[in-house]
């Protein structure tokens, strides 16, 4: 039975069938949802007034590209579990090895998936996600630099994520335009400060670009809490200042563009390159972990048999990673060391599994010990 280096053989093919479309529907299954996460979640920063309704769209697009990142490494090594698991159900990997293909062999049809899906998902985490991630911190800026009240519900009171005012507007103008029946209320030094207006619009200076909230046709009352001397102002236009938000100027450290990250001497961007870095190395480990921990010599166990070991031992690994990622940008591990001491555990894991499996074959006859 040949097996062609530069192209797959029939045997490949039929393998590769069964993977790739287990793949497929495991991928679409867990976009799904992560899609719904994100949605809602924008759904509720949009109720809440944090984000407008003209963008959410943008950023359920943007954070799904980013939640793919994260899906397809798990995606293909339950897919691998399951369509390999079907082999062992249908005792056809049982067929394959007695006819001589052995982890070898196999490894190859699994290259054959799992090299093109890691050269996707390497430009997506070098390229694609600091791209949207940018995009993300753009677009909450460009939505932050936008009047203080875009957002809001009537009937309503919503706290201001800078300069810490509450707001609350009975409604809208037929037109949109403005808004009528505003309430703001502030505190500073001299007091809390609350300021009633029957109309409000938004304006930007042409000169300095600072933004203001007009207010028409209203009161101000400055005072002390629990005290009786209030000052009252009545006015016909009073403008309120919206400051810029400084915490919006700055994305973090997901933002940054692979080049930036690349011989920077912080910890905390070595650690995220070492992240970007462990996205691609985890899809090639758990996909070699896939074979050796779907074999059983038990057909009548089914498909799922090792499912739950296996999605116990990805929690585990992802979980150790993060603890990774955190303690080396923390200084709590060793540079030397960084992250890699966990995919070095997977190896050993891996390693371990197919020493066990080899050993079961060579026990039960020697035909059957591989390529």
């Amino acid at each position: 039975m040949g097996l062609s280096a530069a192209r797959p053989n029939v045997l490949n093919r039929y393998l590769m069938r069964e993977m790739l479309g287990t793949h497929l529907a495991v991928t679409l299954v867990l976009l799904l949802i992560i899609v719904g996460g994100t949605v809602a979640r924008m759904l509720r920063e949009a109720a809440e007034g944090r984000i407008p309704a003209d963008v959410l769209m943008t950023l359920v697009a943007l954070g799904s590209v980013r939640g793919l990142i994260l899906l397809l490494p798990v995606s293909l090594f339950l897919a691998l579990m399951l369509g390999l698991g079907r082999l062992y159900k249908d005792s056809e990997m049982a067929a394959l090895q007695a006819c001589g293909v052995g982890p070898g062999r196999l490894y190859q049809t699994i290259a054959w998936v799992t090299v093109p899906m890691t050269a996707l998902l390497t430009v997506l985490v070098f390229w694609g996600a600091p791209l949207a991630s940018a995009t993300i911190d753009q677009v909450r800026m460009d939505v932050e630099r936008r009047s203080e009240l875009l957002g809001v519900s009537p009937g309503r009171f919503l706290e201001s994520r800078v300069g810490g005012r509450v707001f609350f507007i009975e409604g809208y103008t037929p037109d949109g335009a403005a808004m009528r029946d505003v309430f703001i209320q502030s505190r500073g030094p001299d007091g809390t400060e609350v300021v009633t207006a029957r109309r409000a619009e938004s304006q930007v200076d042409p000169v300095t670009g600072q933004r203001y909230l007009v207010l028409h046709e209203g009161y101000r009352y400055l005072g002390q809490p629990g005290e009786r001397e209030f000052r009252i102002l009545e006015f016909r236009t009073h403008g309120v200042r919206v400051p810029d938000p400084e915490g919006s100027r700055r994305g973090g450290v997901d933002s940054m563009s692979t080049r930036e990250l690349i011989g920077s001497t912080r910890r905390h961007e070595r650690a995220e390159m070492q992240w970007r870095i462990s996205i691609p190395v985890s899809m090639v480990l758990l996909a070699a972990l896939a074979l050796p921990l779907s074999h059983t010599t038990n057909p009548r166990g089914g498909r799922f048999a090792k499912l739950t070991a296996a999605i116990g031992v990805y929690i585990v690994y992802a979980n150790f990673l993060i603890l990774a990622k955190s303690w080396y940008a923390s200084g709590q591990t060793p540079a030397w060391l960084g992250m890699w001491w966990v995919h070095a555990a997977l190896v050993v894991l891996t390693l371990v599994l197919l020493w066990r499996q080899r050993g079961l074959r060579v026990r039960r006859g020697p035909r059957e010990a591989g390529a």
